[in-house]
């Protein structure tokens, strides 16, 4: 068997003898497709992606991975920057956008925003309908709203580097897998001294498209007591003492999550309690009168002692194993034995089949924090052999496309 490939191979469709069997795949599942299935919908997001690269060549997709996709993140980026989709919602969702119209009330050079929206078209996110004419899709529509379109300013604009120059920390690392905080891809790239990537958003002005981006990823996602994940009236309610602490949201940020529980659960028993840096806690007004809210650092001292539930929301994923067992450490400290529970929800990749979304955290964590995403057994590990005295009792999750799963954890 010859071991060189022949040049021949990179301009032939990558896997023609898969196309019928795809093709007949997806027919199946749209058959069964109703809208608000997520599991069918996933399934053929899986097929259509497979599809898609069984037909393109590796020439094609060499161009794609190094022209197309960087030319549409500056594309995107710079019309999020300028105020572009903005623009063009508020001329009319449904209208016709002429090029040179929008160039003119943005003060840009018509010739650059027509080769922008030229290759932004071409990706398919507009509607072209003439020369320089273009209408909006539902994802260029969708990039208006901050949520959105906050995510191409803060990774792409402000944090970008870091993947992509992630091969030359790599070579100074000697090819090791990252594990310290204080020495990442994001460091390298971009010679900084702050103490990791989100830090220095904030210490460029991005801190609240850094908030603005988080709340657009939760979108569409069930929340963590949802009954679908974890049923809280039978697993949380029962035998939490009435006038004690309920849950304690460690390090919840502007208090979303602990909010939307207080919404979805207005008779709970107990107590609601929100947790974060001074600062933050300063900053979660919008949040319902009776949650608590409380200065702390998860680096130290648990003070509520005895809660029913402490709870992280997409905290351990920041960190290397060793910060999250000092910062699981001060939990379990903190835990009544038989009664309090440690609910962690977080990303859980099984150790086949792994969802893209899943994969896809994972590199962002790798690059910017030298943290993870964590597979089943890394959970395990991190939670169970690191002499913290706690032990993971259940995985929830929702179904098959499901990204965050609950961590249920008790004393052993």
């Amino acid at each position: 068997m010859s071991s060189t490939v022949d040049l021949s191979l990179a301009t032939q469709p990558s896997d023609a003898d898969a196309v019928p069997g795809l093709i007949k795949d997806l027919n199946a599942l749209n058959g069964n497709w109703k809208e608000g299935d997520e599991e069918t919908r996933y399934k053929m997001i899986v097929k259509a992606r497979s599809l898609l690269q069984s037909l393109m060549t590796p020439r094609e997709q060499t161009v794609q991975h190094t022209w197309a996709d960087p030319g549409l993140g500056a594309a995107l980026t710079t019309g999020v920057d300028v105020g572009l989709w903005k623009l063009m919602v508020k001329n009319g969702v449904d209208a016709v956008h002429n090029v040179e119209d929008l160039a003119k009330s943005l003060g840009m050079d018509p010739e650059l925003l027509g080769r922008l929206l030229r290759h932004v078209c071409a990706m398919g996110h507009l509607e072209e309908v003439a020369q320089d004419e273009y209408k909006l899709t539902n994802f260029t529509r969708s990039l208006s709203l901050d949520v959105i379109g906050d995510s191409y300013l803060c990774l792409l604009g402000g944090i970008g580097r870091s993947p992509i120059e992630f091969y030359k920390f790599l070579r100074e690392t000697n090819w090791r897998n990252p594990v310290d905080a204080t020495r990442t891809a994001f460091h390298v790239s971009y010679d900084s001294k702050v103490p990791n990537s989100m830090a220095y958003l904030g210490s460029i002005g991005m801190g609240p498209q850094m908030n603005r981006m988080m709340g657009g990823y939760r979108q569409g996602r069930l929340p963590w007591h949802h009954p679908k994940i974890y049923p809280v009236e039978e697993e949380l309610f029962p035998g939490a003492e009435p006038d004690a602490p309920l849950v304690v949201d460690v390090a919840g940020g502007l208090g979303h999550d602990i909010d939307e529980f207080k919404r979805n659960y207005p008779n709970h028993p107990g107590k609601l309690i929100l947790q974060d840096l001074a600062p933050v806690i300063e900053d979660a007004k919008d949040i319902d009168p009776s949650i608590e809210r409380m200065p702390h650092d998860f680096l130290a001292e648990q003070p509520i002692r005895g809660a029913r539930a402490y709870f992280m929301h997409s905290i351990l994923h920041d960190w290397p194993d060793d910060v999250c067992q000092k910062i699981l450490a001060r939990t379990a400290e903190a835990m009544k034995p038989g009664y309090s529970k440690l609910l962690i929800f977080e990303c859980v990749i099984p150790r086949t089949g792994a969802y893209w979304e899943s994969t896809a955290g994972d590199m962002l964590m790798m690059t910017q924090l030298s943290a993870c995403e964590r597979t089943e057994d890394q959970w395990h590990k991190l939670i169970e052999d690191s002499g913290l005295g706690l032990k993971i009792t259940k995985f929830w999750s929702s179904g098959l496309s499901a990204v965050e799963n609950v961590i249920e954890c008790a004393l052993a």
